[in-house]
């Protein structure tokens, strides 16, 4: 039998009453979450690459997986731990035997819409960004570190996590719950770690409170069966199945029309455009390829606009060395080389006595209806100025 829950608001999960599932008690009479022992449902590290999102980072998940366990995953029920702020780059996968995780659904079948999840543990414990909590319940040590990883093991073997864990991102704080573990608390201040009793002392160290089932926890509920949901769901598309083929169907007769219509619209725009080229061919255009109407016909009215300045353009620099050779006369300069770049215009290469003299130079120039532009100026060695002056002609007409 399933019962599908209901969905939980975020600002009532920390009201959610923890359920210990092996406890032979009553079910509380308000919203709960049922615990299970976390040894029995691990988080297991996985190695995979950051770039992969979706069902590609599940399948690889699942390989490693079943490398992990022999070449065979039947039997465990994996699912994406998808926790904490980057949750499509989960890095670990929740494990469970399958059997048990039926026989705990069944348990909690009773208690209908009230049981909100079935957790491991661990994820009961309430987690912050950069803080472990840890918890030592008979004989056990239940440990949440950091927002996306968690564990429930023995002593001996909860130290070693923990000693791995501290070596890869160690805490700014650690929140100790529970009785005294001589050997927690030995090995806790060995590390110099910073160790509260008390969630309002974490502020002193950068930590915000911890909160429970605010980071992803509740998604992992393992009294879902995956297996199930996809199961009703493959009955659903195939009822599904007559009305999709009735609509593909009506949508293909849409776009046959619609591609009928576009062959009528093409063979049209043809005809448009070879009566074009004929007129362009009596007109405009005599010979060559005719590839672009607009841009070739644009072309040749330029052609013909530009014309008549044509022998204009080409005396242009004879222009203005005339308007600029009295004023180089009238000023001691030495001409050493005298040339004509497209775009520049008339370039001189000159030396002079100094810079005073060369800004004196460049304004009489001005006066005279050219436009100098200082392309360089340096120091001789042996004393002067070096420059080169390029240099156009103003026109305020075409018959300037």
């Amino acid at each position: 039998m399933i019962f599908h829950r209901t969905r939980t608001a975020r600002n009532t999960v920390a009201s959610l009453v923890v359920h210990d599932l092996d406890r032979e008690v009553a079910f509380p009479a308000v919203g709960f979450v049922a615990s299970v022992p976390g040894t029995e449902a691990p988080l297991v590290p996985l190695e995979l690459p950051a770039t992969l999102t979706g069902q590609a980072r599940d399948r690889v998940a699942r390989r490693q997986l079943r490398d992990a366990y022999g070449g065979s995953d039947s039997g465990i029920d994996a699912r994406p731990a998808s926790l904490g702020d980057a949750a499509d780059r989960w890095r670990a996968m929740l494990v469970v035997d399958r059997q048990a995780r039926r026989d705990w659904a069944h348990k909690v079948a009773s208690a209908g819409p009230l049981c909100q999840a079935i957790l491991p543990d661990y994820l009961t414990l309430p987690a912050s960004r950069d803080l472990w909590v840890i918890d030592v319940s008979g004989q056990v040590i239940r440990a949440r570190l950091g927002l996306d990883d968690g564990f429930t093991a023995e002593p001996d073997l909860a130290l070693a996590l923990l000693q791995g864990a501290l070596t890869k991102v160690p805490p700014r704080a650690v929140l100790r719950h529970g009785p005294l573990s001589p050997d927690l608390d030995a090995w806790l201040a060995a590390q110099s770690l910073a160790v509260c009793l008390d969630p309002a002392g974490l502020s002193v160290h950068g930590v915000t409170p911890p909160e429970r089932f605010a980071h992803g926890e509740l998604s992992l509920d393992l009294g879902r069966d995956p297996d199930a949901e996809r199961a009703a769901m493959r009955r659903t598309l195939r009822g599904l199945s007559l009305p999709i083929a009735m609509g593909l169907t009506g949508c293909l007769g849409w776009v046959t029309a619609a591609l009928l219509e576009v062959t009528e619209l093409r063979t049209q725009a043809l005809t448009y455009r070879q009566n074009s080229e004929r007129i362009l061919r009596e007109v405009v255009i005599p010979t060559g390829p005719i590839l672009d109407i607009r841009a070739q016909v644009s072309q040749v009215i330029d052609r013909a606009r530009s014309a008549s300045t044509e022998t204009e353009t080409e005396a242009r620099p004879l222009d203005v060395l005339r308007r600029a050779g009295e004023v180089l006369q009238a000023h001691e300069t030495t001409i050493t080389r005298i040339s004509y770049q497209p775009g520049a215009g008339l370039v001189i290469d000159l030396q002079i006595a100094d810079f005073a003299a060369l800004d004196a130079l460049v304004a009489a120039l001005r006066t005279v209806g050219t436009e100098p532009h200082l392309a360089q100026s340096v120091t001789r060695d042996g004393g002067g100025v070096e420059a080169v002056l390029a240099m156009a002609v103003r026109q305020k007409g075409r018959n300037q």
